[in-house]
Parts: structure tokens; C-alpha cells; sequence
């Protein structure tokens, strides 16, 4: 049973390392889909460009419609007073991000 047991562990930790890695990709994605949309509530033209942002751990960014959108809510405050910047995110197919909502 020795070398049977060695392949089921080789596969479970296969498993859990191709389990990490997604995990840590949707993290890169959740990352570059705030920037992109924090990116866009600063905007010179935006009325809010000059609010007090909070930061990624402070927003909560969602898998939207499939993979490719990402919901992402960043809460604000400007002149005492709080908000809340809504953005949808999309992944480009070369990986990077563009806000599109």
C-alpha cells in the first residue's frame, strides 16, 4: 500500500496547490480590478476625485457576469460626507483591466 498511498498524496497536493494558485490569481484580479476602478473615481472630471478613498481591504469587489466582471464598491468620504463609488471592472484579454460602468 506504500506506493499507493505516495500517488494519492502526490495527487492530493496537486490538488491543493492548483486550488492556491487560483486563489491567488482571483486575488490578483479583485487587486487590479479596484485599481483600475479607484483609477477612475479619480479622474480630474469626477466629482468626486479629490474624496478620501478606502483601501482594497476596506472594498469589496465581486466576480460579476462570468469571470471577466468584477463588481467592485469602494466607500468614500468628501467634505464630511460618506459614499459609495460603484464600478464594474472588465479583464481584457491580455490580462489587464478597464472600467467600464
Amino acid at each position: 500500500s506504500g506506493p499507493r498511498l505516495d500517488r494519492v498524496l502526490a495527487l492530493a497536493a496537486f490538488a491543493v496547490a492548483g486550488l492556491l494558485a487560483a486563489c491567488g490569481q482571483s486575488e490578483k484580479f479583485n487587486r487590479s480590478a479596484y485599481d483600475v476602478c479607484l483609477a477612475d473615481a479619480k479622474k480630474p472630471d469626477s466629482k468626486i476625485a479629490k474624496a478620501t478613498f478606502a483601501d482594497f481591504e476596506g472594498s469589496k469587489v465581486v466576480s460579476s457576469t462570468g469571470a471577466d466582471q468584477f463588481r467592485v464598491n469602494i466607500p468614500y468620504e468628501q467634505g464630511g460626507q460618506k459614499g459609495l463609488f460603484q464600478c464594474i471592472a472588465e479583464k481584457n484579454r491580455d490580462g489587464t483591466f478597464k472600467a467600464v460602468f
